[in-house]
């Protein structure tokens, strides 16, 4: 039996991946669309929060998809003047729960014809500076060879897999607030209904790509582990079904963005990426490789 040896460096599984699947996403530029779908469903006052903080700034389109039952919330998007995000499109009595919502504005995105497809959350409130660093973060990855297929400012440090300079390598992008390329995008509308997942399931699939060990579980809002096992909302699916297509989800550092909704205390406001002194190299544990020379043939299977 051949001795452990380190696993491949993650860039380099990154990259086989890429070659494996022919992946290829230009890097944004002047002529590029880029439109967020925004989802609401009453919390009037969050909306406006996120609202008031996305548009400091220009350069995006607004589809805002709501599926709100009180009339205040339902006459915000009438109510509510941007200055300088565009609101190009208001959709009422998006129902049918999160994911209904997320394939909705999916769906309306691409067909718009957008470049680069985000989602945000009505309960997210971005921070000065979020949409160039998002943007930037596509030229980062492209720097290092990485085919960036979604990037997010709502960075959480317990996602992270590797730093690099000035952005990080992530096991876990959720929809709260997300910018897929659009072949990305469009790999995940059409993979929708496989994104399931559990913490089992996904730890599983990281420790084989990878070699990492989540150490993944079920937390209350105060990090206390209440199950070990546990179906997952479909966006923690999102991340997986990009790397096996050969796009890689990034994040910034720092984090931009902050949540809206979680209570004082609750131990993912206390999670966000911050610049320190390490931001640099794993972030998690890698297991031994012991049959390093087949490990790249093992891939293929996944």
């Amino acid at each position: 039996m051949d001795d452990p040896s380190p696993a491949p460096a993650v860039v380099d599984i990154i990259r086989f991946l890429q070659n494996t699947t022919g992946t290829v996403c230009p890097r944004p530029c002047s002529r590029d669309r880029i439109g967020f779908a925004l989802s609401s469903k009453d919390r009037v006052s969050l909306t406006c929060q996120t609202l008031e903080a996305l548009d400091a700034e220009g350069g995006f389109d607004i589809i805002w998809n709501d599926g709100s039952d009180a009339p205040e919330a339902r006459a915000l998007p009438k109510n509510f003047h941007f200055r300088n995000a565009h609101l190009a499109e208001v959709n009422y009595d998006v129902r049918g729960g999160p994911d209904r919502s997320i394939c909705f504005g999916l769906e309306r995105l691409l067909h718009l014809g957008y470049d680069y497809v985000g989602l945000i959350e009505n309960d997210v409130a971005v921070q000065p500076g979020w949409f160039q660093r998002l943007m930037n973060l596509f030229e980062l990855a492209a720097a290092d060879g990485i085919v960036c297929g979604a990037a997010t400012v709502r960075s959480y440090g317990s996602r992270v897999i590797e730093h690099r300079s000035g952005y990080s390598i992530n096991w876990g992008t959720g929809a709260g607030m997300i910018l897929f390329s659009r072949p990305a995008a469009e790999v995940i509308l059409r993979q929708y209904s496989k994104l399931q997942m559990s913490t089992a399931s996904i730890t599983r699939f990281y420790s084989r790509l990878f070699c990492l060990d989540l150490n993944l579980s079920t937390r209350d809002s105060a990090g206390r582990v209440v199950e070990n096992d546990a179906w997952l909302t479909l966006d923690w699916g999102y991340t997986p079904m990009l790397y096996m297509h050969g796009y890689t989800s990034v994040g910034s550092i720092p984090s931009l963005a902050r949540d809206l909704q979680f209570p004082p205390g609750h131990y993912l406001l206390n999670d966000y990426v911050r610049l320190q002194h390490d931001n640099a190299g794993l972030a998690l544990r890698r297991t031994p490789l012991p049959l390093r020379q087949q490990y790249f043939t093992s891939l293929r299977r996944l």
